[in-house]
């Protein structure tokens, strides 16, 4: 009777599917937020709309979660340079300048600390 298009879909509010494209991922989530899901829900919102991608579309939805807008352009500025001119302009106009960013600092994760392994609580 209906083709195998989900018609449904035209629907701007319709979110009972399972995405199986990174694309259907990111329709779906973006869905939940404009129907209001609290910012505190996303991981999990995020994690419901990729359960069931194919790893190929994993990979795209992941990289979409991390940058949304897509790679920079090459001549866009490293905020560590930023950080570096305004705090030889502080320095030049005598005004307390900001601390610059280590340059090591390429990933956040590195400077983690160690937490303890979590355990499930028994509710009695």
């Amino acid at each position: 009777m209906f083709s195998n298009v989900n018609f449904r879909f035209a629907d701007p509010e319709y979110i009972d599917f399972e995405p199986t494209t990174a694309e259907e991922a990111i329709l779906k989530f973006r869905r939940l937020q404009s129907k209001g899901i609290e910012a505190w829900m996303f991981p999990e919102a995020l994690i419901k709309c990729g359960s069931k991608l194919p790893d190929e579309e994993m990979e795209k939805f992941e990289s979409w979660m991390i940058n949304p807008c897509g790679e920079p352009d090459a001549n866009a500025m490293d905020v560590r340079d930023f950080l570096k001119a305004q705090a030889a302009l502080d320095a030049k106009h005598g005004r307390n300048a900001m601390p610059a960013l280590p340059e090591n600092q390429d990933d956040e994760k590195e400077q983690l600390p160690e937490l303890p392994d979590l355990v499930r609580q028994v509710s009695i």
